[in-house]
């Protein structure tokens, strides 16, 4: 399967192109900034581009799927988490529909016990870019994880419509392994869940959800 990772140059999207190539995916790392391509083909990416809207839609063309981490558009507010990210998120889906792209898998954080009348909540800001991708016509799949931390992954973990444990945790090599296995889980096509650590091999729960 031919992927490309937008926002590859994060610390879990250095995961998801080493797990890639581990699976004999064919990676195309989409970055920030020039300096960071050559890292990146050595983590196993196929190619590495810098992102630009107009020389990306090939590469969309090529590609049998999207995983999206965080914006990487220069020209925008580059970095954010997808929760506050709209307008990058937004571009990124026009592209894909437009490119022919089916499968679209996002990363996105768990919102534990927040309730509609939350006023920490934001709700446009956190609901939205996950909105739009419902909205649009992809086979989608929103994965929310839990508080990324720089432990070994150890392949576990727990899945759920909702975990209600705002200080779950999740490795983010095993964040990367349930954004690089869902790519072909029918089981989670068009489907919001959310992952933590747990007991569960990873292939197994997003099998079995």
């Amino acid at each position: 399967m031919k992927v490309i990772v937008i926002g590859a140059n994060g610390d879990v999207g250095e995961h998801v192109i080493r797990k890639l190539a581990e699976r004999k995916h064919e990676a195309l790392a989409v970055a920030a900034n020039e300096n960071q391509i050559e890292d990146l083909i050595k983590l196993g990416a196929a190619q590495a581009i810098v992102y630009d809207e107009e020389k990306l839609i090939p590469y969309l063309q090529a590609s049998d799927a999207v995983i999206y981490l965080t914006g990487v558009n220069p020209k925008k507010h580059t970095g954010k988490t997808v929760m506050v990210d709209h307008q990058s998120i937004s571009d990124i889906i026009q592209l894909a529909q437009k490119s022919g792209v089916r499968r679209f898998v996002m990363m996105s954080a768990v919102k534990a016990e927040e309730s509609e009348t939350d006023p920490s909540r934001k709700i446009a800001a956190k609901d939205l870019p996950e909105d739009m991708l419902k909205a649009a016509n992809l086979v989608y799949t929103v994965i929310r994880i839990g508080q990324l931390t720089d432990n070994p992954g150890n392949g576990t973990i727990t899945l759920s419509e909702k975990i209600h444990d705002r200080k779950a945790e999740i490795p983010r090599e095993d964040a990367a392994e349930v954004l690089v296995e869902s790519l072909d889980k029918e089981a989670i096509f068009h489907s919001t869940i959310e992952a933590a650590s747990g007991d569960t091999p990873i292939s197994e729960a997003l099998s079995q959800f």
